[in-house]
């Protein structure tokens, strides 16, 4: 069990009381020549992930929104790290503690499954991915994993 109060923060939780925690994770994916694969949607740029559903295990959260947003089937590997982004959802006006668990893999193949129509799939060396995506614990996390691979 992860002690979330012992991992790193991001963002501003500007209503403690009142910030939803939403379970999440993330995957660092790579393909053939070690690139890294991020999401482009209309609110920004990410590292592909989401949700996790209950009873759902991080790992096998990354698979399903790699193959949903992506189109891409994955095999994970070992890493994994942790971090809470404090995010303000304007369209729900809520806002969300995001318990993110970070997990590496690499595409092994395309899924049958079409990507969601407004998710556009990009590859980027690790470092140009450091700067493209939006969260600041993706930025972390990528270079987490860069620290790891060097």
């Amino acid at each position: 069990m992860t002690d979330w109060s012992a991992v790193p923060t991001f963002g501003r939780n500007a209503s403690p009381e009142t910030a939803i925690v939403r379970p999440s994770a993330y995957g660092l994916i790579t393909d053939d020549r070690t690139r890294l694969a991020i999401v482009r949607t209309p609110s920004g740029v990410y590292l592909p992930g989401g949700g996790i559903d209950a009873g759902e295990a991080p790992e096998a959260t990354v698979a399903r929104e790699i193959r949903e947003e992506c189109g891409l089937v994955v095999q994970l590997e070992g890493w994994r790290r942790m971090a809470i982004e404090f995010v303000f959802s304007a369209a729900e006006r809520t806002h969300f503690a995001k318990h993110c668990t970070f997990c590496n893999g690499r595409a092994i193949g395309k899924s049958e499954t079409d990507p969601e129509a407004d998710h556009t799939l990009e590859w980027a060396n690790a470092a140009d991915a450091a700067t493209r995506v939006t969260p600041a614990s993706h930025r972390w996390a990528i270079e987490q994993w860069l620290a790891t691979m060097s």
